[in-house]
């Protein structure tokens, strides 16, 4: 090697420490926040609403008067039937998934720019969800709200839910969908607490940053990104510092702590930074893609006529008590998905007879329809539908794997569609999110693997992000207190150099 590339050399690696050095002083103090908020995320997720309780949260549908159905044309993937407080709503979804609502008393469109069902009605629904949870005090209407820090990440929270707060120790906040009475967000004291010190500063979910979408991504990516760069020089660095011999370091006191745990628990630390990088999908590398055709076209259509034959058979047995009704098209004529008065899911025809999905007929639905896909039956986990700690999944389930090797789930009990998995999500469970959360097995998703494996590991790379944070810190005091630096404070000041004693 010449006189020039060893001059060059050294250059890199001093610049490889400075730049090192620089980024733990800047991040030291986010990474081990990302890593303190991510022990907290192993039990306290952010909150969501119970599925099963915002069912019976639903009256049973009724009508008071003979329903006025809307003038529909054209061919619809479903229709949804349900009471929005004491208001009958028909949501109809065409077949390019747009949805649309109507008031079933006057056959009015619901939305933004008509009319919205009364949210005193709505407070009904809101009522009966947490009375379900504990409360006993009446819920509070606190408005439409669309920025509010708990709906930032709610689908549809641009167009505003109505909140309802309730004055009571728990106090509790609930965020309904203003067009169907849904519970759509729903949080207490102590959950808005364990978010605080667990998701919101991991995702950084500040409200004031996250309702700026755009932004706060590219945060994230940047922060993160320079988190990659500053772990790796680390790990570079360290595998340098390695001597052979009696002692492996040459560090002593904390630098020694920082080295060692780098050492160990470093390239945990470098993929879940990594990990959490990618997840944001800077540049697009890692773009979710529209879901394969089939998973939309293997039911087929129904016709706008299907309102008509669904209500009339509601009506024509108007004891029956069901919450939600779903209306789908199937091989042998409209099915209906239904949630009973208890808030379980069954499948009828619509003489309201029980009509359970099977192999089958769902072979039968994909030949008419023109598509194809592998189904089978499952009763426990595969590697991308299974339960956590954090969601339970219903089984048992149909899985249907298209050509292209994409994944649909269904409730076997009522081909409700439960997960969709295309060919890039499949790619992020590997590449992302399985690193990230480490549950690629399923011993590795139960409670004592969180206590005993992965919170070990996270106070592993904590150690390594506080040492370093510590280091930082004691360099920045030494390069305030530091000789050279009061000469020159003292020279700025009187303008001349500063006079030097002599010795006694």
């Amino acid at each position: 090697m010449t006189d020039r590339a060893k001059q060059w050399r050294k250059k890199a690696v001093r610049a490889a420490f400075l730049i090192h050095r620089w980024l733990g002083i800047g991040l030291g103090a986010l990474m081990l926040l990302w890593c303190l908020s991510g022990m907290v995320m192993l039990w306290k997720p952010w909150p969501q609403p119970d599925e099963q309780l915002a069912r019976l949260a639903h009256e049973p549908l009724r009508f008071d008067r003979p329903p006025v159905l809307p003038d529909l044309h054209g061919s619809y993937r479903q229709f949804r039937l349900v009471m929005a407080g004491s208001v009958p709503v028909l949501q109809v979804m065409d077949d390019k998934a747009e949805s649309r609502n109507y008031d079933l008393r006057t056959g009015q469109i619901l939305g933004p720019k008509d009319i919205y069902p009364d949210p005193a009605a709505l407070a009904e629904v809101a009522g009966r969800y947490a009375a379900l949870e504990g409360e006993t005090v009446p819920p509070v209407f606190r408005g439409l709200r669309r920025v509010d820090q708990w709906i930032l990440n709610t689908k549809g929270h641009d167009a505003g839910f109505y909140r309802f707060d309730f004055d009571s120790p728990r106090h509790t906040i609930l965020y309904l969908s203003p067009l169907t009475g849904d519970v759509v967000q729903a949080t207490t004291r102590k959950t808005r607490f364990w978010s605080w010190l667990g998701a919101i500063p991991h995702w950084l979910y500040f409200s004031q940053l996250r309702r700026h979408p755009v932004i706060w991504s590219d945060t994230l990516i940047v922060l993160s990104g320079l988190g990659v760069t500053l772990t790796t020089l680390g790990l570079w660095i360290g595998l340098r510092r390695f001597r052979v011999g009696r002692r492996l370091s040459p560090y002593r006191g904390t630098h020694l702590i920082h080295h060692a745990t780098g050492s160990v628990f470093g390239l945990f630390l470098l993929s879940w930074i990594l990990t959490g990088f990618l997840s944001m999908n800077p540049a697009g590398l890692m773009a979710h893609k529209p879901s394969p055709l089939w998973m939309s076209q293997w039911r087929g259509t129904l016709p706008a006529s299907a309102v008509e034959e669904t209500v009339a058979a509601l009506t024509r047995v108007p004891h029956q008590s069901f919450r939600d009704i779903l209306a789908l098209p199937g091989v042998h004529g409209t099915r209906l998905l239904v949630t009973d008065a208890e808030g379980n899911p069954q499948r009828l025809d619509l003489t309201l007879a029980p009509s359970p999905l099977t192999a089958s007929e769902l072979v039968d639905t994909m030949a008419q329809t023109g598509t194809a896909a592998e189904v089978t039956l499952l009763q426990n986990d595969d590697a991308y539908y299974f339960s956590t700690h954090h969601k339970r999944r219903v089984f048992p389930v149909f899985r249907l794997i298209g050509k292209d090797r994409a994944r649909l789930y269904l409730d076997a009990r009522s081909g409700e569609a439960l997960l969709r998995i295309d060919t890039a999500e499949k790619g992020s469970r590997w590449v992302i999110y399985g690193p990230h959360d480490l549950d690629f097995f399923s011993w590795l998703r139960e409670p004592d693997a969180r206590l005993w494996i992965i919170l070990p590991l996270l106070c592993g790379v904590s150690l390594i992000c506080l040492s370093g944070l510590w280091i930082g810190v004691q360099r920045c005091r030494h390069r305030r207190h530091s000789p050279a630096r009061l000469d020159r404070a003292t020279r700025n000041r009187s303008g001349r150099k500063p006079r030097r004693h002599a010795r006694s």
